[in-house]
Parts: C-alpha cells; structure tokens; sequence
C-alpha cells in the first residue's frame, strides 16, 4: 500500500479520540474555553449523562463572526501565536483542536455568540463536522454551544462509553474540579429540572468548598500555604479524622489547570503518612503557581499530565507545606500507621515487638548457619484448619499491632485481628439477616452532608443499603437523613462511624449488577472491623479470640483470607536447629 495523506475528516476523527474520550471531556473543553473567555458565570445543561446534549452557556467576551468560523477549524486559537508561547502558557487551551474534535465525532453542534459590544450576534451550526448553517442572530453577550448526539459518528466510540449515571457521574467531577479552582466564576450544572451542582461567584474559597465538598467536610478544611523560587502553594487540607477509602479526595491544580501527578499526590500523602490508617486517604485541595517556563503542559492530548523542571523540589516544599498545616491543627486522634511486613523477614525491631525475652551473656561466640534450609521453614506455616477450644490457646500478645500471638502447647499460633474480627462480624450481620431483624432504629437520626458526586452515588445504593438495615431518606438538598442502622454492625453505634461506613461504601462507586446482598454484608463487616495498627489490650484480644472460635467457619476471613497460621513446635525447633 502506498504512502498517502490522511483527509481532513479522518484527522479530526483521530485527534477527537486523543482529546475527546467521553462526554466529560467535552465539557471539560468548553468549560476550559469558557474560563479562558473571561466567563464570570457559566451554565452546563446534559442530557443522557451528556451523550445525546451538552450545552454550556457562558457570559464571556463572545465572537463575532469570522472567529466563530475559524475556531472549528483545527489548530485555531487565540491564545498562542508562536512555538515560543508554549513556554508561557497562561490559558487552559492553547492548541486549537478541542472544537474542530467535537464537531467531527457529533451529529450537530449549534454555537449563539455575541462580543459583549456588538449590536448582533452569529449562529452557527455544524452538521457532521462541516458547516452548514451561519447566519446573525440575537442573543446575548457571551457564548452558548450546544453539543448533540456525542459520538453518533464514531459509533464503536459510543458503544463502549458507560451508563448514563454513570458518564454523568464524570461530568459532575469534571465540572466541580474546575469550579474548586475559580471561585470568582459561578458554576450551574443540571440535567432536565434537576440542578446537579452550583456554586455562588465568590472572592475567596469558603462557598465553593461547601459546594463541592458538603458542609460537613468544608468546615474541617484547614489552610495550606507555602512557596519557594518560581513557586507558590496554597490549599486546604482536611484533619485526618476526615480521611476517605479513595484517592480521589486529593485535588491537584498546577497554574489553575487540574493535573493528574502521582509525585504530587504522594508528596500529600507522605506528609499525612504518620496520621493516617492504612487504607485511607487524605482530603485536599492544592495549588501551585509555577513559571510557566519550568512547568510543560503540553504532555497529554488531554493535558491531564505536567512534568516540571524542578520536580524533586516542588514535591519537598509541597509536603512541608501540607505539614506545617497539619501541625497547626494541634493534636488529632486518629490511629497512627504502622507499617504492614512486605516480606517474610523482619528485622530485628519488629521481632522484639513479638515477646519479652531476657538476653543472657556468653563468652563463647553463637554460630548460626543460615541458608536455603532455613528460607524454606520460614515457609512452612500453614493456615488453621483443625478445631480448636479457646481454653486451648494461651494468649501471649500482639506483634506489630495486627497478629495476635498464642500458642496450645503443641503449635505457635498468629491470628491477623483483623480478618478475625471480620468473620465475627460478618457472621452476627449474616444471622441477623437470617432471622429478619437486620434494622436498628437510632436514638437520634444523623444528618448526612454529602458532595454533589457522593450524593449521585448514594441515590444508587439506597435499595441495597434498605436491603440490610440501612433508612436513609433525602433531607433537601444534598442532605440525607440516617433513620436506622444494620443491627449488630460494628461500630455503628455512634454518628461518626455511621458517617465513616456509608462513605466508605459509596468510595466503591455505584453498585454492580452481579453484586449481591452477601456482598454488601462482607463489605459492612469489612469496614468497620478491628484494623490493622490497632493496639489491643489482653480482654479485647482474648473477647475477639472467644469470638472467632465459635463462628461456623473460623477459618478464614469473608473474602477467603486465612485468619489464622501456625507453626508446630518441631517446626520451630528444626528453624533453630535443635533437631
């Protein structure tokens, strides 16, 4: 086959698929164009989660005609002139190729804009990806594009997007990062008669907060500043008392653009590392102001992705930063994080941890021969699967703040607390299931204040949560009201747990079809169980031992993993040598 130029047509096609990957990233495009037009409010209206409309309005400086044509043309911007502005890019978009891609995967695209001095405005409609409508128009001053039938041209494109919930899910996350990041713009975002998002024009952060995060979270934000050469950081983080299951709480901004940076989001999270759980993940919002010359924003189609110059640098000052805010927070009490063994060796610290031991001295040098032999013991410990009565185990205490150590006379045996105190829960929810009564109705209901995607998320799981105890109505607004709880579920007895539990479970995203009530239960007994860097006192530990050992399959965790392993004595004695 011969080496030929590609048609306009199929250029645009490949380009939307770099650029255009779903309706959020349509509307992140015109959002972009709307901010960058100098917009102080902007309204966003999608149908079918944005596959079939997408319309965003904005009171912007507008175009006049011939700019209406030329921005649907590809690499048509007014916002660089030269390959030298790429090194001092100050607008969201720069290379021209958001509107000629959306019009070339859509059916139509319908433009009304108008210079805020102009006596008439232009209409504009795009049919297919060619123009087949311009004519004057009254309108007011600003833009409005109205993008239908996203993807009708690009059909396998369609097929594979998600449900409408959940595309319009996306589109409630698109719009939320960009107004996290301009206060001074109001945001509407709505589908039908329903309003999905807004937030009040503002001069400062403390609306827009509320609106994306809910008042619960908002008032538990504190300031984080900081700077350096070229550098400037600001930002809220929350306490650690408010962290989340998913990563999806840390909100990166780099020159007003939201930014996906693993060095970034690891630079938050080490400096929560010592405050946080394992599992959980912090709350915030940073944004940093570099040079645009040692900052490269043109890496991703999407641009998603930055890379810096200095990079080493600004991820230090970030995590000092974030933990100068922490330490003016004053004390938290959260559980601290202990680190997990990654492998089958511990050092000498961790194995102190595992007994008291009193150290004799010796004149005479130990000789200790370590090789393959003594790799493959350490490999022998098995899990439980004999039965066995409480009264058989000694308990002699806890290493590392997640195994419990006993021992029967004939084995040593380790019990992960956590995956014990899992299978006690999730047999006591399993039996409560059973004989009807899954529902405990509280003392005082709890007020539930949730973000705009978080209350998306619990719509969608109220049928199941109901399913096994859980009355939780809407409140106005995006406030729920939590009637009754699953009975004997851990932790469930006090309002923050109750809080803790539900997000953690929307941190999920939206229920599976193939997931079942069973599921929900392991999850229940799962997040709110003992964890792991959790010290327990002598009572707790034999209570969650007396516990596990008179569930039906004391075994193994809900989810298949060994609650139990242990080595025999002969083994141990073969390990030293003894034998």
């Amino acid at each position: 086959m011969k080496v030929r130029l590609l048609d306009a047509d199929t250029i645009n096609k490949i380009a939307a698929g770099e650029v255009v990957e779903r309706p959020a990233s349509a509307v992140k495009e015109l959002v972009e164009n709307s901010i960058d037009a100098g917009a102080s409010r902007i309204l966003i209206e999608v149908e079918d989660g944005g596959k079939t409309l997408i319309r965003v309005v904005d009171d912007g400086c507008g175009m006049d005609r011939e700019d209406a044509l030329m921005a649907f043309s590809r690499h048509a911007t007014s916002k660089i002139s030269g390959a030298d502005d790429l090194t001092r890019i100050h607008t969201l978009g720069f290379r021209g190729e958001a509107l000629a891609a959306i019009a070339s995967v859509a059916a139509q695209v319908d433009v009304h804009t108008k210079p805020k001095q102009a006596e008439a405005g232009t209409f504009l409609r795009i049919v297919d990806g060619s123009v087949a409508s311009v004519k004057d128009a009254g309108c007011p001053a600003g833009t409005s594009m109205a993008v239908r039938d996203l993807f009708r041209n690009v059909p396998a494109r369609r097929k594979h997007l998600s449900s409408a919930s959940s595309e319009l899910s996306r589109v409630v996350e698109t719009v939320t990062s960009a107004a996290i990041i301009h206060p001074e713009i109001s945001f509407e975002l709505f589908t039908g008669k329903r309003t999905l998002f807004r937030s009040v024009r503002s001069a400062s952060w403390d609306q827009v907060l509320v609106s994306a995060f809910g008042l619960d979270v908002a008032r538990g934000f504190h300031e984080v500043v900081g700077e350096g050469p070229g550098l400037a950081i600001r930002g809220v983080v929350c306490s650690p008392s408010s962290s989340r299951a998913s990563p999806d709480w840390i909100h990166l901004y780099v020159n007003g653009r939201p930014i996906h940076s693993k060095a970034l989001q690891g630079a938050v999270r080490e400096a929560f590392r010592t405050l946080l759980p394992l599992g959980r993940e912090p709350i915030a919002v940073i944004s940093l102001d570099v040079n645009p010359e040692e900052v490269d924003v043109n890496v991703h189609p999407a641009k998603r992705e930055v890379r810096f110059l200095h990079e080493e640098i600004i991820c230090q000052l970030l995590k000092d930063a974030v933990v100068a805010a922490l330490g003016a927070m004053g004390p938290t009490a959260v559980p601290v994080r202990t680190g997990t063994p990654q492998s089958e060796s511990m050092d000498l610290s961790a194995q102190q941890k595992l007994l008291p031991m009193e150290v004799s001295q010796s004149d005479q040098p130990v000789k200790v021969r370590l090789g393959a032999a003594d790799d493959d013991s350490l490999k022998t410990a098995k899990p439980v699967t004999g039965g066995r009565q409480s009264r058989q185990l000694r308990i002699l205490g806890q290493a590392l703040d997640l195994y419990i150590i006993a021992e029967d006379g004939q084995e040593l045996v380790l019990i992960d607390q956590h995956a014990a105190a899992e299978r006690v829960a999730y047999e006591s929810l399993q039996r409560r299931f059973a004989e009807g009564s899954m529902s405990q109705e509280l003392l005082e209901p709890i007020m539930l204040e949730l973000s705009a995607r978080e209350e998306m998320l619990l719509e969608s799981w109220l049928d199941r949560l109901k399913d096994v105890g859980f009355e939780i109505v809407p409140f106005g607004g995006r406030s729920f009201m939590v009637r009754s709880v699953p009975a004997t579920a851990p932790r469930l007895d006090r309002p923050e747990g109750v809080r803790e539990v539900l997000l953690d479970i929307l941190a999920q995203g939206k229920p599976q079809r193939s997931s079942s009530q069973d599921d929900l239960l392991k999850m229940l007994a799962c997040r709110r169980s003992i964890k792991s860097g959790r010290r327990l006192n002598p009572e707790e530990m034999r209570r969650l031992l007396d516990d596990l050992l008179r569930c039906r399959n004391p075994r193994a965790c809900p989810h298949g993993r060994p609650t139990m392993v242990a080595v025999d004595w002969q083994e141990l004695e073969r390990m030293f040598h003894r034998r």
